[in-house]
């Protein structure tokens, strides 16, 4: 069977790991597109047989293309899945998919009509941790709260505005986690907003008896990427930036509360260590769940089945994180209530 040949728009960062991750499922880097020809040119060099092109339109004219990763600036990607989609191209997306969720519906729309697969690059969902919290729930008991802290250092160098645009671009990662974990799916309505700093958005909001929590900075150190799954018998600790996750007791007495901080440091360094190991052996060198999520959206458009992230989990988290970038100016340092 020939494989799946690929096209990477957007030579930087992500757009070199994506390439990385399709030749290690199975697929050919054939093509690179980024205006910067220099950068198109540079990575395309890295895989044998790639070629480099500043337009897309002229490369998806050039030759056969089974998928299209966009790894591009997010005000770039109505426009290219657009191109790819009519080219009757299957589609991955770095989030967010598209800058509104009114774009991501059309999108969706658009795929469906031409037969073609849209997907989200939501790879936290595919870590090993993640699969682990998943089945470690009934171990915790009834959800009681869910919460996700982002820091990061990505927007060093940046301006005010950037920033902004930065917390934009990472809100889908806790939004998506909370959809997955929460038995309803993400609440449309019911969220508070606060603003306090550019570059940093502080979210709060309820699911029937669950309370959730998302804080993402560009300015808080150190560097965090956690999700916390809090029961009536226990927690999930999840640690997004390696891809584990450590299940704590909820058991509680004299003894416990005294041996509490061993207990969980000793549990970190067994996950996190037993981690370091399973990523080496499978060489992960970075982005944990970037290459499952890939290898998942390369079997599905082989056997025409459906994508690894459904139309209706990845417009949930859209619409919800339109709501949120839109409920109040990022200059505002005052709450924005989103009621129905």
């Amino acid at each position: 069977m020939e494989p799946l040949r690929a096209c990477i728009a957007g030579a930087g960062l992500m757009g070199r790991w994506h390439a990385w991750a399709v030749e290690k499922t199975g697929g050919q880097v054939a093509m690179v597109v980024d205006p910067n020809t220099t950068a198109a040119a540079r990575l395309a060099a890295q895989h044998k047989g790639a070629r480099a092109f500043c337009d897309l339109e002229k490369a998806l004219r050039s030759e056969r293309l089974d998928v299209l990763h966009i790894c591009a600036p997010s005000e770039t990607h109505f426009r290219i899945a657009e191109s790819a989609i009519d080219a009757r191209l299957h589609v991955i997306v770095e989030k967010p998919l598209t800058p509104q969720a009114s774009e991501t519906e059309s999108l969706f729309d658009r795929a469906e009509t031409q037969g073609v697969m849209l997907c989200p690059v939501h790879q936290f969902l595919f870590q090993d941790g993640t699969f682990t919290a998943k089945d470690s729930l009934p171990r915790i008991g009834r959800l009681v709260h869910l919460q996700g802290v982002f820091c990061s250092a990505g927007g060093v160098g940046q301006n005010e505005e950037q920033l902004d645009v930065l917390v934009e671009d990472i809100l889908p990662h806790p939004l998506s986690l909370l959809h997955t974990f929460l038995p309803g799916g993400l609440p449309e309505f019911g969220w508070n907003c606060f603003r306090p700093n550019r570059g940093e958005i502080r979210v709060s909001g309820q699911a029937s008896d669950v309370s959730l929590s998302i804080f993402v900075s560009m300015n808080a150190r150190p560097t965090v990427c956690s999700f916390q799954i809090f029961g009536e018998s226990g927690t999930i600790h999840l640690d997004l930036f390696h891809g584990y996750a450590v299940i704590e007791s909820g058991e509680v007495s004299r003894w416990r509360k005294a041996t509490h901080p061993f207990e969980l440091a000793l549990r970190t360094l067994s996950a996190s260590a037993t981690n370091l190991g399973r990523r080496i052996v499978q060489w992960q060198p970075a982005y944990p769940g970037l290459k499952r999520l890939v290898s998942d959206f390369y079997q599905a458009a082989r056997a025409g089945t459906a994508a690894p992230i459904s139309r209706e989990d990845a417009i949930a988290v859209a619409r919800v994180r339109d709501m949120l970038t839109r409920s109040d100016d990022f200059s505002e340092k005052t709450p924005a209530r989103i009621r129905s």
